[in-house]
């Protein structure tokens, strides 16, 4: 990394959201993404809607600090993706990234998912929350 350069804290992520085993898109829908970097104690939200076909996309978040290029530290940095449903919020996604490389949460595969409305919260492989990686 150049010193000064930017760190990708999260990367750009693209989903859809589902309703059921059928796999009906959910339009309409505001999902937003939380974020904090425990490095620097910074936090960040965003949000977007579903469109017609359940399709949501979140852009990539870049942070800046020079000590943490060149200072030994593991980078920990947090996400949450929720659905704000009519019977109240759905964590999609809640995962930790550990590096600052772009597409580093999922050892450099595009962060794509698929979420589903029906289903609880719970471990699915690589994430916690009602989504599967989507390729």
């Amino acid at each position: 990394m150049a010193f000064g350069g930017s760190l990708v804290l999260a990367s750009a992520l693209e989903g859809r959201l589902l309703d059921g085993e059928g796999g009906h898109p959910v339009s309409g829908v505001t999902i937003k993404r939380n974020w904090s970097w425990a490095w620097t104690n910074r936090e960040g939200s965003d949000e977007t809607v579903t469109d017609s076909e359940g399709r949501f996309r979140f852009q990539e978040v870049v942070g800046r600090s020079l000590t943490a290029k060149f200072v030994p530290h593991e980078p920990n940095v947090r996400q949450e993706i929720t659905a704000e449903l009519p019977g109240g919020s759905l964590t999609l996604l809640s995962l930790q990234k550990s590096n600052y490389e772009t597409n580093g949460e999922l050892g450099g595969k595009p962060l794509r998912i698929a979420c589903r409305t029906d289903l609880e919260p719970d471990a699915r492989g690589f994430f916690w929350g009602t989504c599967e990686y989507d390729p």
